[in-house]
This record gives C-alpha cells, sequence and structure tokens, in this order.
C-alpha cells in the first residue's frame, strides 16, 4: 500500500489475508476469529484445548483450529509450521492467549504475598507465551515483507491495578514489547500494536453493563475489543505503529469522579 492510493477505499480492507490468534477460546478470542472470518480472514484458531476448540469454533467451519501451548517454543514452532503448511503465509498475528490469577477481590494481595509459582505463571503464559509466537511468526513476514502483529495488553499495564502486582507487570512488559518491535520492524512491513481493554464484561451471557468504573458509565465486551483489532490487522492501518490502543471507555482517564 501507498499513501498514494484513493481514500474511497472501505476503511477495513483485507486482501487474501491469512491470521493466527491465540487463546482463542476466551470470549474475547472467538470475537476476534469471528470478526476477522467475517471480513473474509483465513483464521487458524489456537489454544491449548482441543476439546474447547471444537466447541467454540463448531458453528465457524471457515475457522481451522489447532492446539497449541503458547509455554512451550518448540509446540509453537511446530504449530506454526502446520499453519504454514496449511495456508502457505501468515499474515497476521493476535497474541491474545493469556491468564489471570482468581483471586479474593476482597482481600487483594501485596507483592509481598503473591507467590512465586503464580508470579511465574503468569509471565510464562502472558509474556514468554508471546515471545514465543512472535519468534516462531517474525521470520515469515519479514521474508514476505508484510505483516501485521495485534498484542493484547492491559490499561493495567499502563496505569497499575493494587493486589495485582504480577498481572501490571506482565501487561507493561508487553507494552513495551510492543512499541520496540514496532521500531525494530518498521522497515520490513511489519507494523506492531497492542489493543488494551478496560472493564470488559467477560460472562458469557456478553453484552454491556452499566459501570460506575468508566466515565461512558458502561462496560464494554468482547466485540469492542474485537473491532479495535481487525481493524489494526487490516490493510487500512498501515500507517499506525508502536501504539497501545486503550478499549476501556475512559476509564484510563483516571477515576470518574465529576459529572459534567
Amino acid at each position: 500500500m501507498t499513501r498514494k492510493e484513493p481514500f474511497e477505499q472501505p476503511l477495513v480492507r483485507f486482501d487474501g489475508r491469512v491470521a493466527v490468534v491465540t487463546g482463542a477460546c476466551g470470549n474475547i478470542g472467538t470475537a476476534i476469529c469471528k470478526m476477522l472470518s467475517e471480513h473474509g480472514v483465513k483464521v487458524a484458531a489456537t489454544d491449548l484445548s482441543e476439546s474447547a476448540l471444537a466447541d467454540s469454533f463448531k458453528a465457524m467451519p471457515s475457522v481451522r483450529t489447532y492446539r497449541m501451548d503458547v509455554t512451550d517454543a518448540d509446540n509453537v514452532k511446530a504449530t506454526v509450521e502446520d499453519i504454514l503448511a496449511d495456508f502457505g503465509k501468515i499474515d497476521i498475528l493476535v497474541n491474545n492467549a493469556g491468564v489471570w490469577i482468581h483471586r479474593d477481590e476482597k482481600a487483594p494481595r501485596r507483592i509481598e504475598d503473591i507467590p512465586v509459582t503464580e508470579w511465574k505463571r503468569v509471565f510464562a503464559v502472558n509474556v514468554e507465551g508471546t515471545l514465543h509466537c512472535l519468534q516462531a511468526v517474525l521470520p515469515h513476514m519479514a521474508a514476505n515483507e508484510y505483516g501485521r502483529i495485534i498484542n493484547l495488553g492491559s490499561i493495567a499495564g499502563e496505569v497499575g491495578l493494587p493486589g495485582r502486582a504480577d498481572y501490571s507487570a506482565c501487561k507493561a512488559a508487553v507494552i513495551g514489547l510492543t512499541r520496540t518491535l514496532a521500531m525494530e520492524n518498521a522497515k520490513r512491513g511489519i507494523t506492531v500494536n497492542c489493543v488494551s481493554p478496560g472493564w470488559i464484561n467477560r460472562k458469557e451471557d456478553g453484552g454491556v453493563q452499566p459501570c460506575d468504573g468508566t466515565w461512558i458509565g458502561w462496560s464494554g465486551d468482547a466485540t469492542d475489543i474485537a473491532r479495535a483489532v481487525v481493524f489494526l490487522a487490516s490493510d487500512s492501518a498501515w500507517y499506525i505503529t508502536g501504539v497501545d490502543v486503550p478499549v476501556d471507555g475512559g476509564r484510563i482517564l483516571g477515576p470518574h469522579n465529576c459529572d459534567m
């Protein structure tokens, strides 16, 4: 794409693209796969559980599924090779796989009380898992001189989250990694961006809900994240790289403490 192309083109454009989405069975991952597929992208959905993949995508025959453990570098590399054998290329990588250690919200843990095993687990999936996927996919994108990489961060990585030092730290690492990779790969035709969810309804019933914690006054849902990812993955976003896009109803601006 060049700047000389007419602006009358559709806002979101894909030209025979192939996408890999990790953590595809969560509600955000499934929404991303669905929306990419609806825009004509060929989607390889990956997750740790084969049964969960079968359940999540039984109604989406256009999406091909692959079991992949992002914490296992060898498994990631082998799965990427399988995807390349099936599709011939990878144009888009969405690093969505992640974990959140469930804790009693009424008894948040200070950093000195977080077990090292929990800290290591969060970083193994959220940071090292992202690294493994990047190292497996980037050489193929570089060879084709084209790539769209979207990492999933969190506003916790931008502003912090008391009681969640492990999660905040790992998402800050993902955001920093995004910016660095954008600089390293800009001349190779590869853009690297981040989407950071805020208050997102992750329940099975989905939908938005009233929420005093955002300036808009509502929570978001998985489709709100998917829309941002799909735009950044499109050809139309060729001039955007190294950014973190908060999708949070304005929560990152600070506490909602006035009504104007």
